[in-house]
């Protein structure tokens, strides 16, 4: 999959992969700190809380062996999680043996192969961030028999033997952006770009965006169709598209990540006034926000949900106590939801983007600059 490696922060990412298999630590008490161990910046800044104060980190009993499995890493979303993940597993004494990208969407039968070589390599727990969310239950309980764990990532899967997910409550980051545009215009026309058909997360985030609608008087959604990815170009010609058909838009809301930020290229590439409501930060996010073009992004801190994931895994293989777990309501197996955080233009000084959402800059001591590989990673 050459194409994971056209950005320097994925040839980045890789080298982080190929390090967190090195020179395990002995393993540490398992006790829980008072605090959280902190990351310290090269620029002298204050210290900052690697788990945002979320979860106490723990240290695992025994240097268990888990494999990564998710939907695609040509995206800053998947590529924080990965890293958050990969660092992680170093900071709790833990191995990541391999790392597996499906290559995007709907990529069911390359990732179930790739599961399949997990359980092969006979490791002790799974973290999946599943590429839809059906087609899994049969694979899943395969590794699950075996006494394999299997962990939801990010986003949700259909099956009951999944021991619990890691993810952002769906339908209230819908409301939360239907509500920040019903505050700037009750009235406002909104151009909507859901998302690809078939995953769950954006159907729950786009129903989270009517309900929040239908509460605002005035209030109209139009365009609703879910169709293609959520990549830069499908951002980039669906809200062309929507534009044109609706050229007096107020605001087009984007599911997430790519999807909102080809938009935001779209109106002004276009030259208009139609900002853009959307979820989880790019590298592109704050020039775009700066420009006036990205009016407000919910944060899906993809570094902060891979390390919860470690320490939540951490603790499930340790027999441990798994805290602040939630009922998954349509989601067949319980969550820990990530508190939401919405980022405006204003607060853009203060905001660092590699303490919880993307990978750090090249030269970061953790990683390594070049590293040739396809879609597998490992170091066996």
């Amino acid at each position: 999959m050459p194409h994971l490696l056209k950005t320097a922060i994925g040839t980045i990412l890789i080298g982080a992969i190929a390090l967190s298999g090195c020179t395990p630590k002995p393993a540490a008490s398992t006790s829980e700190s008072s605090t959280s161990p902190e990351i310290v910046p090269s620029s002298g800044q204050a210290p900052v809380d690697r788990l945002r104060g979320i979860v106490q980190p723990v240290q695992a009993k025994k240097p268990y062996r888990v494999g990564i499995a998710v939907v695609q890493l040509s995206d800053d979303y998947w590529k924080g999680m990965a890293y958050g993940m990969i660092d992680e597993a170093k900071q709790t004494d833990i191995k990541i043996v391999r790392v597996y990208a499906a290559g995007g969407y709907g990529k069911v039968p390359d990732q179930i192969a790739q599961l399949e070589a997990l359980e092969a390599l006979q490791v002790d727990a799974v973290i999946l961030g599943a590429a839809d969310y059906d087609g899994y239950d049969g694979v899943i309980k395969r590794l699950t028999d075996k006494g394999i764990k299997v962990i939801a990532a990010g986003v949700p899967v259909n099956s009951p033997q999944v021991s619990f997910g890691v993810t952002m409550d769906e339908i209230a980051i819908g409301k939360t952006i239907a509500s920040y545009i019903c505050k700037q215009k009750s009235s406002a026309q909104v151009i909507t770009l859901p998302g690809p058909q078939g995953p769950v997360w954006n159907k729950l985030r786009f129903d989270g965006v009517q309900a929040g609608a239908k509460a605002c008087p005035g209030m109209k959604l139009v365009g609703n169709t879910f169709a293609g990815d959520i990549t830069l170009e499908d951002g980039q010609a669906q809200a062309s598209d929507q534009m044109i058909k609706y050229p007096r838009a107020d605001y087009i809301y984007a599911a997430a990540g790519g999807l909102g930020t080809g938009a935001a290229l779209a109106t002004k590439g276009m030259n208009r006034n139609t900002p853009v409501v959307t979820s989880a930060v790019t590298a592109k996010t704050i020039d775009l926000m700066k420009e006036g073009h990205i009016a407000m992004v919910v944060s899906e801190p993809g570094v902060l949900i891979g390390r919860s994931l470690v320490q939540y895994t951490v603790r499930l293989l340790d027999g441990a106590e798994l805290p602040n777990l939630t009922p998954g309501g349509s989601i067949p197996y319980p969550q820990f939801l990530i508190p939401l955080f919405e980022l405006t233009p204003d607060q853009l000084n203060d905001y660092n983007l590699t303490n919880y959402d993307q990978p750090p800059a090249a030269g970061n001591p953790l990683l390594l600059d070049k590293l040739s590989v396809s879609d597998r990673y490992w170091l066996d």
